[in-house]
């Protein structure tokens, strides 16, 4: 209220210019007029301004006294405890005011508009700047001031082209900011049993937008209205919405001059991304370099504050049945409550939880759980990160990855793996196998590639794999004796005592599973035990085809198989 109290002495000091000019004061010169201006000002709080007058002359149609002016209002860090504004810097106006006296009242109005710069100022620690400049001018037309000795009415808009937070990262373009106050019989509100000024500022951006590239959101509008009851905290309202009305937040705040501090929470409306849309570029482009092809539901919450320890972010955010791209990384049915420690630069802290539906990697992991955090670094930090897979579970040792850089190996860690539900990846009719695999799958990130080199699952017992077709293909129709039709007839039935399985891959391309089999058929050539090397990528007659040279049966069991080890009559 104390900034109110100095514009308020200013309306004195007019009406003491405007009366004692009407009666003949002009002859006192510009000089004294601006030095008890001066002095007004200090008086009200402005330790260090500084008023100039440097043209004085009756109005035109002889409304009043017109006064050229310019204003300093020096450095703003010594006014800051009196004015209850947490402000540095220095702001300069100029222009002409018009000061009329009439029924018992003295108003000031700006001739036009007073033209306003500021110099390295800050609010709360935070620079600001008016790379355009500014104007003051009357709200509504009217006075900026209207004085008389039982009320006071103040209503000021200052607009600016352009406003800068570069510590923020933040620009805003067609700002207008409307002050006004009442009280002492203007509008008295009553706190406590007694009657209280208010102040009321309403301030518009038509364009808020974010200078780190790419954007951690798209530009908005931004309405805030604030209001104060005597020396009561400052009561913030307001919205914040984009061009499409698809990111939409209500704001409420509060500001406590005593103690210098205050807050903003922006709360979202549930944001709806169809699967055809445009992804989450539509509401924040430096999400959508992380996840392409984004759809599902979203909503959060974001808090900034500010006090004497400078402007803190902080925030929260909701996804439901959320599904993308990361690079070659498929990812669907993700869904979670996760904190952020900070907005800009974004920061979670360790141990957000997040399940997940499906994440292939250029194998389909499904019902996941992931605990993570996301440093100032840039990089994901996964404390745990487990899947369901073929029946068993796959889990992670703990790591690090850049989500828009990846580099780096992952090793996930196999259990329980159905060796049937596995060796339907490689969807082959006929094919079946029982057991339990384990083993490791280290997945590799290579910027735009992901890749699963070497992976190895070994069964833990032994168990049956067949390959039992209802129609075999041609190419396995080989005449009695011949390399398919003895691989075939080995596999109708074949009872393994040992299985490993290698699995190799890219996400978005062909799974290659590398199989090794050692046992036997129990129904062919008397159950003589035979080894088994096969890949498996594809429609198993072309596997076949092209990998008979990779199993090895002992000669003498191939002699007897072909019948070579009769000898002619």
């Amino acid at each position: 209220m104390r900034l109110g109290r100095a514009l308020a002495g200013t309306a004195a000091v007019a009406v003491a210019l405007g009366v004692v000019a009407l009666g003949g004061a002009i002859l006192a010169g510009p000089t004294l007029l601006g030095r008890a201006a001066t002095e007004a000002l200090r008086g009200a709080g402005l330790v260090g301004a500084e008023i100039t007058v440097t043209d004085l002359r009756f109005a035109d149609g002889w409304d009043g006294l017109r006064l050229g002016v310019a204003g300093d209002s020096g450095a703003l860090a010594d006014s800051a405890a009196t004015l209850d504004l947490p402000l540095s810097g220095r702001v300069r106006l100029s222009g002409a005011l018009v000061v009329a006296v009439g029924g018992g009242s003295v108003t000031v109005a700006p001739e036009d508009c007073l033209t306003a710069t500021a110099e390295a100022l800050t609010v709360s620690g935070q620079p600001l700047a008016l790379p355009q400049g500014a104007t003051l001018c009357a709200a509504a037309g009217g006075p900026l001031l209207r004085w008389s000795p039982s009320a006071l009415a103040l209503a000021a808009e200052l607009r600016a082209p352009r406003l800068d937070a570069p510590s923020s990262g933040l620009s805003g373009e067609g700002l207008a900011v409307t002050l006004s106050q009442t009280g002492q019989g203007g509008a008295p509100v009553a706190t406590d049993g007694a009657m209280a000024d208010v102040m009321v500022v309403n301030a518009t951006v038509a364009r808020l937008r974010s200078t780190a590239k790419p954007a951690p959101f798209v530009p908005l509008a931004v309405a805030v209205t604030a209001e104060r009851a005597g020396e009561d905290p400052w009561r913030i309202t307001g919205t914040a919405k984009d061009a499409n009305n698809l990111l939409n937040a209500a704001l409420t705040g509060r500001y406590d001059p005593v103690a210098r501090a205050g807050q903003v929470e922006a709360v979202t409306r549930p944001i709806v991304l169809p699967p055809d849309g445009p992804g989450l570029a539509a509401i924040s482009p430096l999400a959508a370099a992380t996840l392409a092809k984004a759809s599902g539901t979203l909503s959060g919450r974001a808090i900034v504050g500010w006090g004497k320890n400078g402007l803190t972010t902080s925030g929260q955010a909701t996804l439901k049945s959320v599904a993308g791209q990361a690079g070659p990384v498929t990812l669907a049915g993700v869904a979670g409550t996760i904190a952020l420690a900070s907005l800009s630069p974004l920061v979670i802290p360790d141990g957000q939880r997040l399940t997940i539906g499906l994440l292939d990697v250029g194998i389909p992991l499904t019902d996941g759980t992931l605990r993570f955090g996301y440093g100032r670094d840039g990089r994901l930090d996964v404390d745990q990160a487990q899947w369901r897979w073929a029946g068993g579970t796959v889990s992670a040792d703990p790591f690090e990855l850049s989500p828009t850089k990846p580099s780096g190996t992952v090793t996930l860690h196999a259990d329980g793996i159905d060796a049937a539900k596995l060796l339907t990846l490689v969807k082959v009719e006929g094919l079946d196998a029982t057991g339990s695999l384990t083993g490791t799958l280290p997945v590799t990130f290579a910027g735009d590639r992901v890749t699963i080199d070497g992976g190895v699952l070994e069964a833990a017992a032994p168990g049956t794999f067949r390959y039992d077709p209802a129609h075999p293909p041609a190419a396995l129709s080989g005449e009695e004796g011949s390399p398919t039709a003895l691989l075939l007839g080995a596999l109708t039935d074949f009872h393994y005592d040992g299985l490993r399985v290698t699995v190799d891959g890219e996400a978005g391309g062909e799974l290659v599973a590398g199989l090794s089999l050692r046992g036997a058929n129990p129904s062919f050539y008397d159950g003589h035990p035979v080894a088994l090397n096969l890949k498996l990528s594809g429609a198993l007659d072309r596997i076949l085809r092209q990998n008979l040279d990779v199993y090895r049966i002992p000669d003498t069991v191939r002699d007897r198989m072909t019948g070579s080890d009769h000898k002619d009559p």
